[in-house]
């Protein structure tokens, strides 16, 4: 019976013992397992999608005419314009790169004039750049929610000189207009404000190619070539929040 109780009392034992080495085992398998915090859903800031705003800017550069198949004088013309844009962005999920459209039209105030008195004669001639606008694409590079892009395409004007004479007695003016077809590129970097809103500032150059007014110099009258350089400010109000799928960030 001795030698019974023995050989029970040490098998309990051991079972025991061999119990409380699986806790402890258990237990340091639980201590040394890493935690992983559950990624926090972040929505990325997207360009995609049309939009509508409104600007305003300085611009100078100059008119060259030529009278009659000879060089004539330069007019360096400069002013303010204000207008409005719309355009269209294409941003793929994931891909810092913009794809756009954008057309704008802008009223202006880029003149340049002289005026010449003596002996009672006074004369004078202007030369306006009065409206001008631009078809163009743009890529552009996103970085959330900056965005820097080049851009470039067709640019058209309309341009009027004027003179006047006037003397004692006497006093004799005239205008003509027309509309000029060329080219503009440049760049700007547009930011995300608040919601739908966005700001930018922009450069284009603008070469408004040759026009012939009164009929050009065969007729009697004369060529103008323009070129010009601005930069303008802006705000754009974009139909839709701005944001892609949500992506996962650690």
């Amino acid at each position: 019976m001795g030698d019974y109780m023995h050989r029970y009392t040490l098998a309990a034992l051991t079972a025991a013992g061999l119990a409380l080495g699986l806790v402890q085992t258990a237990s340091a398998a639980d201590i040394a397992r890493p935690v992983y915090k559950a990624p926090v859903m972040v929505p990325a800031y997207n360009w995609s999608g049309f939009y509508i705003g409104g600007n305003v800017g300085y611009g100078w550069g100059k008119g060259d005419f030529d009278n009659l198949g000879i060089a004539g004088s330069t007019w360096n013309q400069d002013g303010v314009f204000a207008g409005g844009q719309i355009g269209y962005n294409w941003q793929g999920v994931g891909s810092p790169w913009v794809f756009g459209i954008e057309v704008d039209s802008q009223w202006a105030n880029m003149k340049d004039s002289v005026t010449i008195a003596g002996g009672g004669v006074v004369a004078n001639a202007f030369s306006e750049l009065n409206y001008f606008g631009t078809a163009r694409l743009r890529l552009g590079y996103a970085a959330d929610r900056v965005l820097w892009y080049a851009t470039g395409g067709l640019a058209w004007g309309t341009n009027e000189v004027g003179a006047s004479l006037a003397a004692p007695g006497f006093f004799v003016a005239g205008t003509a207009s027309d509309t000029h077809v060329g080219w503009t590129a440049g760049a700007g970097v547009e930011w995300a404000l608040v919601d739908n809103w966005t700001a930018k500032v922009e450069y284009l150059y603008l070469d408004l190619g040759n026009a012939s007014y009164l009929g050009g110099p065969a007729a009697g009258g004369f060529n103008v070539d323009l070129t010009a350089h601005t930069v303008k400010v802006g705000l754009n109000y974009r139909f839709g929040y701005g944001k892609a799928p949500v992506v996962a960030k650690y």
